[in-house]
């Protein structure tokens, strides 16, 4: 008798299982809002080189714009971490530049490389110390604007 029950309560909870899995397939988007993955093609790729500097040296940034529009604009920050460890306050933007010509850069535009990139350098400031990144703005489609963080360490002088 109690292992008749067993096969019973096995189809049973083989059968539930289904039936959920079933319900959360079909309302998928509903549940995640409707999110979308966008392809890796169309997010631009900004590099920093060196990795880490001395303050006062420069710094290299590249921006591969492949399937985007990007503004020209890099901003610099600090991360809020010094170079010994400690952390403070992260302030705001600490520096910009731009690179020339264009108020927005695509994929294919004159101005860019053969690789559909732009390159931009900044001579840190004396008195960076740690943690910074630089941050550029993008948008695959006019609606959203979004930007992308790429990383490197100053060294206090």
């Amino acid at each position: 008798m109690a292992l008749k029950n067993l096969g019973e309560d096995k189809v049973f909870i083989a059968l539930l299982t289904i039936f959920l899995i079933g319900a959360i397939g079909t309302s998928f988007e509903q549940l995640t809002g409707g999110f979308t993955l966008q392809s890796n093609e169309d997010i631009p790729i900004v590099t920093v080189f060196p990795n880490e500097v001395k303050a006062g040296e420069k710094v290299n940034v590249n921006v591969k714009v492949r399937g985007a529009c990007v503004v020209p604009k890099v901003e610099f920050y600090f991360g809020g971490v010094t170079y010994n460890g400690e952390r403070t306050s992260s302030g705001g933007r600490k520096a910009e530049v731009t690179q020339k010509g264009r108020f927005k850069f695509c994929k294919d535009d004159y101005e860019l490389d053969s690789t559909n990139a732009f390159s931009l350098s900044y001579q840190t400031r004396p008195d960076w110390d740690g943690d910074y990144f630089v941050r550029v703005y993008y948008w695959t489609n006019k609606n959203t604007k979004d930007y992308l963080h790429s990383y490197f360490t100053v060294k206090p002088r």
